[in-house]
């Protein structure tokens, strides 16, 4: 029964380490380093992978007749949920990016283009940012209902 719940409290732990590392730190130490574009193709790219692992989990115990519980069933198919919630704020971000850049690709001046260009891309890290930290708490309110045993919350 123990280990039944701290299985249920892996796929919440692995979004949650998707979160703080690859939306949180590595940005920031590809900000303070010079390293801008390697540092966040490689959160892109590992945050992608992360997804991508938990989608397939979820997609599996949701679609098979797996060995695990119908509780860590349950738990996968809920970071999927939320992985989901991730890759809107994704949508939202590039949408604003999109933006920017049709509008910086309008101006004659070229450094008005790239001052619109700057000026847009910290506008859409703000939703981004928005999405990162409300996960963050309800992955770590689901992390602690499953160690209690408890089934996610469904929706409504």
């Amino acid at each position: 029964m123990e280990n039944e719940f701290k299985c249920a409290t892996h796929p919440h732990e692995l979004l949650m380490m998707n979160l703080s590392f690859f939306h949180l730190l590595l940005p920031l130490a590809a900000l303070a380093s010079g390293y801008f574009t390697v540092l966040l193709s490689l959160a892109l790219f590992a945050s992608t992978c992360t997804l991508l692992w938990i989608a397939k989990k979820a997609k599996i115990h949701c679609c098979t007749s797996s060995q695990d519980t119908p509780l860590v069933k349950a738990h996968w198919q809920k970071a999927w949920d939320r992985c989901v919630l991730l890759l809107i704020g994704y949508a939202i971000a590039l949408s604003i990016l999109g933006l920017g850049w049709l509008i910086a690709s309008t101006q004659t001046d070229p450094n008005m283009g790239d001052i619109f260009l700057v000026i847009f891309s910290w506008i859409a890290t703000i939703p981004l940012m928005f999405f990162v930290f409300a996960l963050f708490v309800f992955s770590t309110v689901s992390s602690a209902r499953a160690r209690r045993g408890e089934y996610p919350k469904v929706k409504a």
